[in-house]
């Protein structure tokens, strides 16, 4: 695939993200996704999710723990089979109801045209959104 493929994919997973349509992020995995959030153990999606079977999961502790105010891809790097994007992301926290504005920093990988890797990274005060 190209490059400019690797990034429309990246953009569609977006959109659905925004849509809450889940199946259609499913759909552009490759079954052993590795899908891993370096994130502050607090924030409820913070953790391992690999394998395509176990990413749910992931949506479903967002979905649950924060109302998405924004989501904002500003910029995309892709060389090969890597891209990286960088955004903003903005949610309220359903427990404390704190809010946050966070800088972040995705990576993707791509076999076969489907994403195979996934790593998130959010600016540290992400976790504070989630601290009574």
């Amino acid at each position: 695939m190209s490059e400019q493929q690797n990034v429309r994919t990246i953009q569609e997973i977006y959109g659905a993200f925004g849509r809450g349509d889940v199946p259609a992020i499913l759909a552009k995995l490759t079954d052993d996704v590795a899908w891993i959030l370096h994130l502050d153990p607090i924030v409820p999606w913070s953790g391992d999710y690999s394998g395509k079977d176990r990413v749910p999961k992931f949506f479903e502790n967002i979905f649950n723990s924060v109302a998405v105010e924004s989501f904002e891809p500003l910029e995309y790097i892709a060389e090969g089979d890597v891209v990286v994007s960088l955004g903003m992301f903005g949610c309220r926290s359903n427990a404390t109801g704190k809010t946050g504005n966070t800088r972040w920093v995705f990576i993707w990988r791509f076999k076969d045209g489907k994403v195979n890797s996934y790593e998130q990274f959010h600016e540290v005060r992400i976790a504070d959104v989630f601290r009574s």
